[in-house]
Protein backbone atom coordinates (compact mmCIF):
# COMPACT_ATOMS: atom_id res chain seq x y z
CA UNK A 1 0.00 0.00 0.00
CA UNK A 2 1.31 3.68 -0.87
CA UNK A 3 1.96 5.60 1.80
CA UNK A 4 0.54 8.90 2.91
CA UNK A 5 1.72 11.44 0.43
CA UNK A 6 3.57 14.35 3.01
CA UNK A 7 2.35 17.75 2.10
CA UNK A 8 4.92 20.80 3.28
CA UNK A 9 3.19 22.15 5.86
CA UNK A 10 3.18 18.68 7.43
CA UNK A 11 6.40 17.66 6.44
CA UNK A 12 7.92 20.93 8.39
CA UNK A 13 5.95 20.56 11.11
CA UNK A 14 7.54 17.25 11.60
CA UNK A 15 10.99 18.08 10.68
CA UNK A 16 11.74 21.63 11.60
CA UNK A 17 14.73 21.05 13.57
CA UNK A 18 17.45 22.89 11.59
CA UNK A 19 20.18 22.59 10.26
CA UNK A 20 23.59 20.65 12.35
CA UNK A 21 26.68 22.05 11.41
CA UNK A 22 29.39 20.45 10.25
CA UNK A 23 30.85 19.91 13.45
CA UNK A 24 27.59 20.25 15.91
CA UNK A 25 26.50 17.46 18.20
CA UNK A 26 29.10 14.62 16.65
CA UNK A 27 30.85 12.34 18.07
CA UNK A 28 33.84 11.11 15.93
CA UNK A 29 34.72 7.75 15.48
CA UNK A 30 37.63 7.09 12.67
CA UNK A 31 35.70 8.42 9.18
CA UNK A 32 32.21 7.48 10.80
CA UNK A 33 30.69 10.06 13.01
CA UNK A 34 27.74 9.87 14.83
CA UNK A 35 25.16 12.27 15.46
CA UNK A 36 23.47 12.62 18.47
CA UNK A 37 21.84 16.06 17.96
CA UNK A 38 18.56 14.71 17.54
CA UNK A 39 15.97 12.54 19.51
CA UNK A 40 16.05 9.10 18.46
CA UNK A 41 12.53 8.61 19.62
CA UNK A 42 11.35 11.99 17.67
CA UNK A 43 9.87 10.60 14.82
CA UNK A 44 11.36 12.64 12.66
CA UNK A 45 13.94 12.16 9.60
CA UNK A 46 17.01 13.38 10.00
CA UNK A 47 20.82 12.79 9.33
CA UNK A 48 22.14 10.22 11.61
CA UNK A 49 25.84 9.97 10.49
CA UNK A 50 28.30 11.57 9.19
CA UNK A 51 31.45 11.27 7.50
CA UNK A 52 34.85 12.59 6.72
CA UNK A 53 34.90 13.35 2.95
CA UNK A 54 38.73 12.75 2.62
CA UNK A 55 41.63 14.78 2.41
CA UNK A 56 38.81 17.84 2.28
CA UNK A 57 38.69 17.37 6.05
CA UNK A 58 34.97 18.02 6.10
CA UNK A 59 31.99 16.20 7.88
CA UNK A 60 29.14 15.47 5.05
CA UNK A 61 26.45 14.07 5.69
CA UNK A 62 26.12 10.14 4.05
CA UNK A 63 22.67 10.72 2.57
CA UNK A 64 23.73 14.08 0.38
CA UNK A 65 21.32 15.99 -2.51
CA UNK A 66 22.38 15.65 -5.73
CA UNK A 67 22.10 15.82 -9.00
CA UNK A 68 20.03 18.74 -7.77
CA UNK A 69 16.82 18.68 -10.13
CA UNK A 70 14.52 20.19 -7.42
CA UNK A 71 11.90 22.64 -8.92
CA UNK A 72 10.76 23.40 -5.56
CA UNK A 73 12.42 25.80 -3.08
CA UNK A 74 11.05 24.29 -0.18
CA UNK A 75 11.87 20.98 -0.94
CA UNK A 76 15.68 21.54 -0.79
CA UNK A 77 15.27 23.50 2.73
CA UNK A 78 13.33 20.55 3.85
CA UNK A 79 16.12 18.35 2.62
CA UNK A 80 18.78 20.51 4.62
CA UNK A 81 16.94 20.89 7.64
CA UNK A 82 16.92 17.06 8.10
CA UNK A 83 20.81 17.96 8.50
CA UNK A 84 22.02 16.80 5.20
CA UNK A 85 24.70 19.16 4.01
CA UNK A 86 26.22 17.95 0.63
CA UNK A 87 24.55 19.67 -1.83
CA UNK A 88 25.49 19.17 -5.84
CA UNK A 89 24.09 20.91 -8.47
CA UNK A 90 25.75 21.96 -11.93
CA UNK A 91 25.69 24.98 -14.41
CA UNK A 92 23.56 24.10 -16.51
CA UNK A 93 20.83 21.64 -14.90
CA UNK A 94 17.91 23.81 -15.62
CA UNK A 95 19.62 26.18 -17.64
CA UNK A 96 21.19 27.85 -14.70
CA UNK A 97 18.15 28.17 -12.68
CA UNK A 98 18.83 25.23 -10.26
CA UNK A 99 21.72 26.81 -9.21
CA UNK A 100 19.58 30.19 -8.81
CA UNK A 101 17.05 28.02 -6.93
CA UNK A 102 19.97 26.60 -4.76
CA UNK A 103 21.45 29.99 -3.71
CA UNK A 104 18.19 30.77 -2.54
CA UNK A 105 17.06 27.81 -0.39
CA UNK A 106 20.76 27.93 1.91
CA UNK A 107 20.17 31.12 2.85
CA UNK A 108 18.96 31.22 6.62
CA UNK A 109 21.46 28.22 6.56
CA UNK A 110 25.55 28.82 7.84
CA UNK A 111 27.06 28.67 4.52
CA UNK A 112 30.49 26.69 6.54
CA UNK A 113 28.12 23.99 7.18
CA UNK A 114 26.90 23.31 3.82
CA UNK A 115 29.57 21.59 1.37
CA UNK A 116 28.31 23.49 -1.81
CA UNK A 117 29.68 21.60 -5.13
CA UNK A 118 28.77 22.44 -8.85
CA UNK A 119 30.08 21.08 -12.05
CA UNK A 120 30.96 22.89 -15.14
CA UNK A 121 31.95 21.04 -18.56
CA UNK A 122 34.80 21.27 -20.39
CA UNK A 123 35.46 21.26 -24.93
CA UNK A 124 38.41 21.88 -26.81
CA UNK A 125 36.55 25.43 -27.15
CA UNK A 126 36.95 26.45 -23.88
CA UNK A 127 39.95 29.12 -22.67
CA UNK A 128 40.87 29.65 -19.32
CA UNK A 129 39.21 33.12 -19.65
CA UNK A 130 36.02 31.68 -20.72
CA UNK A 131 36.38 28.86 -17.65
CA UNK A 132 36.84 32.02 -15.11
CA UNK A 133 33.91 33.37 -16.48
CA UNK A 134 31.48 30.81 -16.12
CA UNK A 135 32.43 30.02 -12.47
CA UNK A 136 31.87 33.33 -11.45
CA UNK A 137 28.13 33.10 -13.13
CA UNK A 138 28.02 30.22 -11.00
CA UNK A 139 28.68 31.66 -8.04
CA UNK A 140 26.27 34.54 -8.86
CA UNK A 141 23.92 32.24 -9.26
CA UNK A 142 24.49 30.67 -6.21
CA UNK A 143 24.45 33.76 -4.51
CA UNK A 144 28.04 32.77 -2.31
CA UNK A 145 31.49 33.81 -2.27
CA UNK A 146 33.10 30.77 -2.55
CA UNK A 147 32.79 26.97 -3.92
CA UNK A 148 33.17 24.23 -1.38
CA UNK A 149 34.19 21.89 -4.90
CA UNK A 150 33.98 22.67 -8.65
CA UNK A 151 33.92 19.34 -10.45
CA UNK A 152 35.39 18.86 -13.74
CA UNK A 153 31.60 17.12 -15.00
CA UNK A 154 31.77 13.75 -17.39
CA UNK A 155 35.16 13.25 -18.09
CA UNK A 156 35.69 11.09 -20.72
CA UNK A 157 38.74 10.42 -21.15
CA UNK A 158 42.01 10.31 -19.53
CA UNK A 159 42.64 12.94 -21.97
CA UNK A 160 40.21 14.91 -20.16
CA UNK A 161 41.23 14.61 -16.67
CA UNK A 162 44.59 16.11 -17.36
CA UNK A 163 43.20 19.20 -19.13
CA UNK A 164 45.33 21.74 -18.85
CA UNK A 165 42.85 24.67 -18.96
CA UNK A 166 40.54 23.67 -16.75
CA UNK A 167 43.42 23.21 -13.72
CA UNK A 168 45.06 26.38 -14.80
CA UNK A 169 41.42 27.96 -14.28
CA UNK A 170 41.34 26.14 -11.12
CA UNK A 171 44.17 27.32 -10.21
CA UNK A 172 43.31 30.67 -10.62
CA UNK A 173 39.93 30.27 -9.06
CA UNK A 174 41.84 28.93 -5.40
CA UNK A 175 44.21 31.82 -5.60
CA UNK A 176 41.41 34.39 -5.10
CA UNK A 177 39.53 32.12 -2.90
CA UNK A 178 36.84 31.14 -4.88
CA UNK A 179 37.27 27.76 -5.20
CA UNK A 180 38.14 25.10 -2.34
CA UNK A 181 38.26 21.79 -3.28
CA UNK A 182 38.46 19.99 -7.48
CA UNK A 183 36.47 16.75 -8.17
CA UNK A 184 35.93 14.62 -11.25
CA UNK A 185 32.94 12.77 -12.19
CA UNK A 186 32.56 10.32 -14.77
CA UNK A 187 29.67 8.37 -16.46
CA UNK A 188 32.05 5.78 -18.86
CA UNK A 189 33.17 6.89 -22.59
CA UNK A 190 30.59 8.62 -24.47
CA UNK A 191 30.91 5.87 -27.34
CA UNK A 192 32.53 2.84 -27.44
CA UNK A 193 35.74 3.64 -29.51
CA UNK A 194 39.33 1.90 -29.32
CA UNK A 195 41.19 2.11 -26.95
CA UNK A 196 38.21 1.58 -24.77
CA UNK A 197 38.67 4.14 -21.34
CA UNK A 198 36.16 2.79 -19.26
CA UNK A 199 34.84 5.07 -15.87
CA UNK A 200 37.38 2.79 -13.40
CA UNK A 201 40.51 3.61 -15.86
CA UNK A 202 39.43 7.64 -15.95
CA UNK A 203 38.61 8.01 -12.41
CA UNK A 204 41.86 5.77 -11.47
CA UNK A 205 44.13 8.33 -13.68
CA UNK A 206 42.56 11.24 -11.81
CA UNK A 207 43.48 9.81 -8.43
CA UNK A 208 46.93 9.52 -9.87
CA UNK A 209 46.92 12.43 -10.85
CA UNK A 210 46.75 14.32 -7.60
CA UNK A 211 44.82 17.45 -8.50
CA UNK A 212 41.59 15.95 -7.65
CA UNK A 213 40.22 15.87 -4.03
CA UNK A 214 36.98 14.58 -4.66
CA UNK A 215 34.95 11.79 -7.30
CA UNK A 216 31.50 11.29 -8.07
CA UNK A 217 31.17 7.86 -9.57
CA UNK A 218 28.80 5.06 -9.95
CA UNK A 219 28.21 2.19 -7.48
CA UNK A 220 25.75 -0.21 -6.82
CA UNK A 221 25.75 -3.83 -5.27
CA UNK A 222 24.73 -5.25 -9.36
CA UNK A 223 27.69 -2.93 -10.38
CA UNK A 224 30.15 -3.42 -7.56
CA UNK A 225 33.85 -4.23 -9.13
CA UNK A 226 35.14 -0.85 -10.75
CA UNK A 227 33.31 0.98 -8.04
CA UNK A 228 35.32 -1.18 -5.49
CA UNK A 229 38.55 -0.62 -7.15
CA UNK A 230 37.83 3.14 -7.02
CA UNK A 231 37.22 3.43 -3.39
CA UNK A 232 39.95 1.49 -2.85
CA UNK A 233 42.33 4.17 -4.36
CA UNK A 234 40.49 6.75 -2.76
CA UNK A 235 41.31 5.24 0.52
CA UNK A 236 44.65 4.96 0.07
CA UNK A 237 45.29 8.26 -1.22
CA UNK A 238 42.66 10.09 1.39
CA UNK A 239 40.24 11.34 -1.81
CA UNK A 240 36.83 11.90 -1.15
CA UNK A 241 34.03 9.58 -2.53
CA UNK A 242 30.16 10.55 -4.02
CA UNK A 243 28.09 8.05 -5.27
CA UNK A 244 25.59 8.37 -7.88
CA UNK A 245 23.18 5.90 -9.37
CA UNK A 246 23.05 3.64 -6.43
CA UNK A 247 19.88 1.71 -6.94
CA UNK A 248 20.25 -0.36 -10.56
CA UNK A 249 16.64 -1.48 -11.18
CA UNK A 250 15.34 1.84 -10.20
CA UNK A 251 12.00 2.87 -12.49
CA UNK A 252 13.55 0.07 -15.28
CA UNK A 253 11.61 -3.14 -14.35
CA UNK A 254 8.10 -1.43 -14.88
CA UNK A 255 9.54 0.45 -18.13
CA UNK A 256 9.69 -2.87 -19.59
CA UNK A 257 7.15 -4.07 -18.43
CA UNK A 258 4.40 -1.36 -19.31
CA UNK A 259 5.48 -0.88 -22.57
CA UNK A 260 3.75 -3.61 -24.43
CA UNK A 261 0.60 -3.43 -21.80
CA UNK A 262 0.12 0.22 -23.08
CA UNK A 263 -0.13 -1.14 -27.07
CA UNK A 264 -2.79 -4.26 -25.17
CA UNK A 265 -4.84 -1.29 -22.48
CA UNK A 266 -5.47 0.96 -26.11
CA UNK A 267 -6.49 -2.00 -27.98
CA UNK A 268 -3.79 -1.43 -29.88
CA UNK A 269 -1.73 -4.44 -31.94
CA UNK A 270 1.57 -4.31 -30.70
CA UNK A 271 4.01 -3.31 -34.02
CA UNK A 272 5.74 -6.55 -35.26
CA UNK A 273 9.35 -5.26 -34.85
CA UNK A 274 8.55 -4.57 -31.49
CA UNK A 275 7.32 -7.52 -30.84
CA UNK A 276 10.15 -9.66 -31.80
CA UNK A 277 12.04 -7.25 -29.74
CA UNK A 278 10.12 -8.09 -26.76
CA UNK A 279 9.05 -11.90 -26.88
CA UNK A 280 12.27 -12.94 -25.60
CA UNK A 281 12.32 -10.43 -22.28
CA UNK A 282 8.44 -11.05 -21.65
CA UNK A 283 9.30 -14.67 -21.36
CA UNK A 284 11.98 -13.94 -18.78
CA UNK A 285 9.56 -11.68 -16.94
CA UNK A 286 7.10 -14.48 -16.60
CA UNK A 287 10.21 -16.34 -14.86
CA UNK A 288 10.90 -13.65 -12.48
CA UNK A 289 7.49 -13.30 -11.37
CA UNK A 290 6.90 -16.85 -10.81
CA UNK A 291 10.38 -17.10 -8.27
CA UNK A 292 9.71 -13.99 -6.55
CA UNK A 293 6.89 -12.64 -4.64
CA UNK A 294 5.07 -10.40 -6.31
CA UNK A 295 5.15 -7.60 -2.93
CA UNK A 296 9.04 -7.88 -3.26
CA UNK A 297 9.44 -7.15 -7.02
CA UNK A 298 7.17 -3.50 -6.86
CA UNK A 299 7.99 -2.88 -3.56
CA UNK A 300 10.19 -0.03 -3.69
CA UNK A 301 10.69 0.65 -0.24
CA UNK A 302 12.65 -2.72 0.25
CA UNK A 303 14.40 -2.40 -2.77
CA UNK A 304 15.53 1.06 -1.85
CA UNK A 305 16.63 0.07 1.67
CA UNK A 306 18.50 -2.96 0.07
CA UNK A 307 20.46 -0.51 -2.09
CA UNK A 308 21.21 2.14 0.35
CA UNK A 309 22.26 -0.33 2.44
CA UNK A 310 24.82 -1.79 0.65
CA UNK A 311 27.09 1.15 -0.30
CA UNK A 312 26.70 2.61 3.13
CA UNK A 313 27.99 -0.61 4.45
CA UNK A 314 31.26 0.15 2.97
CA UNK A 315 32.92 2.85 5.50
CA UNK A 316 34.89 4.04 2.35
CA UNK A 317 31.61 5.74 0.73
CA UNK A 318 31.45 9.44 2.29
CA UNK A 319 27.81 10.81 0.57
CA UNK A 320 25.44 8.84 -1.30
CA UNK A 321 23.35 11.86 -3.48
CA UNK A 322 20.08 11.10 -3.93
CA UNK A 323 17.80 13.48 -6.14
CA UNK A 324 15.22 14.87 -3.59
CA UNK A 325 12.00 15.74 -5.83
CA UNK A 326 8.94 15.31 -2.95
CA UNK A 327 9.02 15.58 0.77
CA UNK A 328 8.06 12.24 0.98
CA UNK A 329 11.94 11.10 -0.82
CA UNK A 330 13.45 13.11 2.07
CA UNK A 331 11.38 10.69 4.74
CA UNK A 332 11.99 7.57 2.55
CA UNK A 333 15.72 8.14 2.09
CA UNK A 334 16.85 10.32 5.42
CA UNK A 335 15.72 7.85 7.41
CA UNK A 336 18.29 5.45 5.56
CA UNK A 337 20.66 7.61 7.13
CA UNK A 338 23.42 4.93 9.43
CA UNK A 339 21.97 2.07 7.54
CA UNK A 340 23.51 -1.41 7.22
CA UNK A 341 23.22 -4.53 5.76
CA UNK A 342 20.27 -6.60 7.32
CA UNK A 343 19.62 -10.27 6.42
CA UNK A 344 16.60 -9.10 4.72
CA UNK A 345 18.65 -6.56 2.76
CA UNK A 346 20.45 -9.50 1.33
CA UNK A 347 17.85 -11.76 0.88
CA UNK A 348 16.34 -9.03 -1.57
CA UNK A 349 19.84 -8.35 -3.31
CA UNK A 350 20.48 -11.88 -3.93
CA UNK A 351 16.91 -12.27 -5.52
CA UNK A 352 16.71 -9.28 -7.75
CA UNK A 353 20.40 -10.48 -8.99
CA UNK A 354 19.28 -13.71 -9.78
CA UNK A 355 15.95 -12.51 -11.60
CA UNK A 356 16.15 -9.23 -12.77
CA UNK A 357 19.62 -8.95 -13.47
CA UNK A 358 19.34 -8.67 -17.12
CA UNK A 359 17.04 -5.56 -16.71
CA UNK A 360 19.97 -3.81 -15.92
CA UNK A 361 22.19 -1.92 -18.50
CA UNK A 362 25.32 -1.26 -16.49
CA UNK A 363 26.29 2.36 -15.97
CA UNK A 364 29.51 3.87 -17.33
CA UNK A 365 30.41 0.01 -19.32
CA UNK A 366 30.12 0.62 -22.91
CA UNK A 367 31.29 -3.10 -23.85
CA UNK A 368 28.73 -3.82 -26.34
CA UNK A 369 29.16 -0.26 -28.24
CA UNK A 370 32.37 -1.23 -30.24
CA UNK A 371 29.97 -4.57 -31.54
CA UNK A 372 27.42 -2.18 -32.90
CA UNK A 373 27.42 -1.38 -36.97
CA UNK A 374 25.58 1.75 -36.70
CA UNK A 375 27.44 3.48 -33.84
CA UNK A 376 24.68 3.73 -31.51
CA UNK A 377 25.85 5.48 -28.22
CA UNK A 378 24.40 2.47 -25.68
CA UNK A 379 26.03 3.61 -22.42
CA UNK A 380 24.47 7.36 -22.98
CA UNK A 381 21.01 6.70 -23.94
CA UNK A 382 20.79 4.13 -21.12
CA UNK A 383 22.15 7.29 -18.90
CA UNK A 384 19.63 9.27 -20.65
CA UNK A 385 16.58 6.74 -19.91
CA UNK A 386 17.44 6.44 -16.25
CA UNK A 387 17.19 9.87 -15.81
CA UNK A 388 13.90 9.80 -17.27
CA UNK A 389 12.63 6.79 -15.76
CA UNK A 390 14.63 6.62 -12.09
CA UNK A 391 15.39 10.45 -11.57
CA UNK A 392 12.07 12.19 -13.11
CA UNK A 393 13.98 14.35 -15.00
CA UNK A 394 11.81 14.05 -18.38
CA UNK A 395 12.17 16.95 -20.19
CA UNK A 396 16.31 17.03 -19.39
CA UNK A 397 17.04 13.52 -20.64
CA UNK A 398 14.43 14.57 -23.58
CA UNK A 399 16.33 17.21 -24.52
CA UNK A 400 19.90 15.49 -24.20
CA UNK A 401 18.88 12.77 -26.06
CA UNK A 402 17.09 14.96 -29.08
CA UNK A 403 20.67 17.03 -29.23
CA UNK A 404 22.86 13.37 -29.70
CA UNK A 405 24.55 13.16 -32.69
CA UNK A 406 24.35 10.41 -35.46
CA UNK A 407 21.63 7.22 -35.19
CA UNK A 408 19.99 6.64 -31.97
CA UNK A 409 18.30 3.90 -30.86
CA UNK A 410 14.94 4.19 -33.16
CA UNK A 411 17.51 1.79 -35.63
CA UNK A 412 17.11 -0.37 -32.61
CA UNK A 413 14.10 -1.81 -33.70
CA UNK A 414 14.48 -3.22 -36.78
CA UNK A 415 18.26 -4.40 -35.95
CA UNK A 416 19.16 -8.28 -34.99
CA UNK A 417 20.96 -6.83 -31.83
CA UNK A 418 24.96 -6.90 -32.25
CA UNK A 419 24.73 -5.23 -28.27
CA UNK A 420 22.73 -8.02 -26.75
CA UNK A 421 24.66 -10.53 -28.62
CA UNK A 422 28.18 -8.87 -27.18
CA UNK A 423 27.09 -8.01 -23.54
CA UNK A 424 29.17 -10.09 -21.15
CA UNK A 425 25.98 -9.88 -18.42
CA UNK A 426 23.41 -11.16 -20.48
CA UNK A 427 21.64 -7.71 -20.31
CA UNK A 428 18.14 -7.67 -22.81
CA UNK A 429 19.96 -4.21 -24.09
CA UNK A 430 17.74 -4.31 -27.43
CA UNK A 431 14.71 -4.11 -26.00
CA UNK A 432 15.78 -1.39 -23.23
CA UNK A 433 16.93 0.58 -25.74
CA UNK A 434 13.63 0.32 -27.02
CA UNK A 435 11.74 1.45 -24.40
CA UNK A 436 14.55 4.48 -23.98
CA UNK A 437 13.67 5.51 -27.63
CA UNK A 438 10.45 5.17 -26.59
CA UNK A 439 10.36 7.13 -23.88
CA UNK A 440 12.74 9.92 -24.55
CA UNK A 441 11.42 10.79 -28.32
CA UNK A 442 8.79 12.21 -26.55
CA UNK A 443 8.18 15.99 -28.18
CA UNK A 444 9.80 18.95 -26.04
CA UNK A 445 7.43 20.96 -24.85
Amino acid sequence: MKAKQINRRDFLTKSSIGLVGAGAGLINSGNIIENHHFSKNSGKPFIKEYRVLGRTGFKVSDIGCGPVSISNENVLKAVLDTGVNFIDTAEFYGNGNNELMVGKAIKGFTRSSIFLNTKIGITEDDTEESIITRVKKCLERLDTDYLDGLTLWNAGSVKEVKNKTFHNAFDHLKNEGRVKFCGISCHGSSMGTEPKENMEKIIGNAIEDGRFDLVLFVYNYVQQEMGQNILKECARRNIGTTLMKTDPFGGTYLSVLEFVKNYQANNQPVPENARKVYDTIIEKQKKAESYLDKDLLFDNSARREAAISFVLNDSGVHSVLISFKTFDDITDYVNLSGARLTTNDISTIKSLKKYCDYLYCRHACGLCESYCPYGVPVNTIMRYNHYFMAQGREKYAVQKYYELEGLKSDKCLDCEGFCQTACPYGVSIHALLAVAHNNLSLKIT
